[in-house]
């Protein structure tokens, strides 16, 4: 296999690990954003923190989005942009990132998964079954 191939196994294997290990409620597609999303209960946490790290690794908060690389500012701002509580993570990649978007009354939380290219959206779909 290609080092491109490689790549792309390792990150669909991160991603079944999340997936694997994830706490929250089933996925689904989000068609606004191009991503899967699972939302869950604030007391499982730690457990989805825990489980999005096997994907997602760096993240930024609205106080540190300025030193976010430019593609992933720019996913932000397609977005709507980071508030208070929101974090945008990505993986090793770039072009792979995760929405993590506390709803307003603070009691459920949102993990929304997408790349920033069509190709891999595919297999992100098949892998989710979205």
């Amino acid at each position: 296999m290609d080092e491109a191939g490689d790549s792309w196994r390792r990150v669909l294997e991160q991603l079944d690990a999340l997936k694997r290990s994830w706490p929250g409620n089933e996925w689904t597609w989000d068609g606004r954003f191009s991503t899967v999303a699972s939302s869950f209960a604030y007391d499982l946490e730690p457990v989805a923190r825990k489980s999005a790290m096997n994907a997602l690794t760096r993240g930024w908060t609205t106080k540190s989005i300025d030193n976010a690389p430019p593609s992933l500012r720019a996913i932000c701002d397609r977005t709507g942009g980071l508030r208070e509580g929101q974090r945008l993570l990505a993986g090793d990649q770039d072009s792979l990132f995760g929405l993590w978007w506390p709803w307003g009354g603070g009691d459920t939380i949102t993990l929304r998964i997408g790349f920033d290219s069509v190709e891999p959206v595919t297999r992100l779909r098949g892998l989710f079954g979205v």
